[in-house]
């Protein structure tokens, strides 16, 4: 299997591993969430899981009323594999980490704002480092963009975004580039700013023809977003490459198919016939002149030259003679067509 027996190196020494997944393994994120998933159903089945509970992979987040039920509940997850062992954090102060947050109990409703932990250094991307511009931007976009998110009052978000500037210009980032950014993304200075979130939406899709022209179209719809007093945003749709390489097969016409099982039936009566053909359809149609479907148009409607292509459709589509052999004697039992002769309805009865 793929997360067992994985070698590994350390230390010039060569170690397999027994139990769990190997860390950075795009696997490890999806199994650790299959397995949780698996423990909380027999949490569920039990009536064990709090009423209150979050988890986001391995990490939970639960209300219970009191250190009691905690401890209880803590027991209870530790039980449920001998391999694996929880630990559990309480709050502190009315105060606890999750995820990149600080959940804060204040009166009966919770607030939070970014959580960093106290080795936490600020040490990011510095500004004078060799990568391209546009990924240093986009990191001051991410940062800023996470403070909004995780910041539930307007306070944690202006304190969040001073400590941000501050680190920025500690990492060589020009000031008016930061503030451009800020003020770019349109992230409110106010509580009462009204954000871009706050606005209707109208996305246009747009055919991708080339990086220089999806910028200018993306900074005409924000010039014009604040004239209209709606949010434009463009969203580029392109072609595959694959559908541009692929050939496209132009299907051939029925009668030119070959290596098929097909069906006669008769525009004047409701007489029918089913056999094969390896060859081009239109060539078997062509002997049918002398077959049994020649001589039905000609005694049961006096006219051979009712013949046409157009009498015919095909059943199956096959690989082999032997595909056409096998599918033309179940379509035979299952039709039971009236045309067929005695040699060619003997085949059917092979499956009867």
């Amino acid at each position: 299997m793929a997360s067992t027996n994985q070698l590994f190196q350390f230390d010039g020494q060569l170690y397999e591993q027994c139990e769990g997944v190997a860390m950075g393994s795009p696997l490890g994120p999806l199994l650790a969430n299959v397995f949780m998933c698996h423990l909380e159903e027999r949490l569920s089945d039990n009536d064990l899981i709090p009423p209150f509970y979050r988890r986001y992979v391995d990490d939970t987040l639960a209300i219970v009323p009191g250190l009691d039920v905690a401890e209880s509940f803590l027991d209870a997850l530790n039980g449920l594999h001998p391999s694996i062992h929880f630990t559990m954090e309480l709050s502190n102060n009315g105060l606890i980490p999750f995820t990149g947050m600080s959940i804060t109990k204040n009166g009966n409703k919770l607030e939070t704002q970014v959580y960093r932990k106290p080795t936490d250094t600020g040490l990011l991307l510095h500004f004078q480092s060799h990568t391209d511009l546009r990924y240093k931007k986009c990191l001051i976009e991410t940062m800023f963009h996470r403070a909004k998110e995780l910041s539930s009052t307007h306070q944690a978000f202006v304190d969040e975004c001073r400590h941000l500037k501050s680190m920025f210009n500690h990492l060589g980032y020009p000031s008016s580039l930061v503030n451009g950014i800020i003020d770019k993304c349109d992230y409110p200075s106010t509580p009462d700013a009204k954000t871009k979130s706050d606005a209707e939406t109208l996305r246009v899709s747009i055919p991708f023809k080339d990086q220089v022209s999806a910028n200018t179209v993306k900074r005409q719809m924000r010039d014009l977003s604040p004239k209209i007093g709606i949010d434009v945003q463009p969203v580029y749709i392109s072609k595959k490459l694959e559908q541009d390489l692929k050939l496209k097969e132009i299907k051939p016409r029925i009668v030119n198919q070959h290596n098929v099982v097909y069906c006669f039936k008769c525009d004047l009566c409701d007489s029918n016939y089913v056999g094969y053909t390896t060859r081009h359809l239109f060539q078997r149609i062509a002997e049918h002149r002398y077959s049994a479907i020649g001589r039905h148009l000609r005694d049961a409607h006096g006219n051979i030259d009712l013949l046409n292509e157009s009498q015919f459709r095909t059943l199956k589509k096959c690989s082999t003679k032997w595909d056409c052999l096998v599918y033309e004697m179940l379509y035979i039992r299952t039709i039971r067509p009236n045309l067929n002769t005695q040699s060619d309805s003997i085949r059917a009865k092979l499956f009867v």
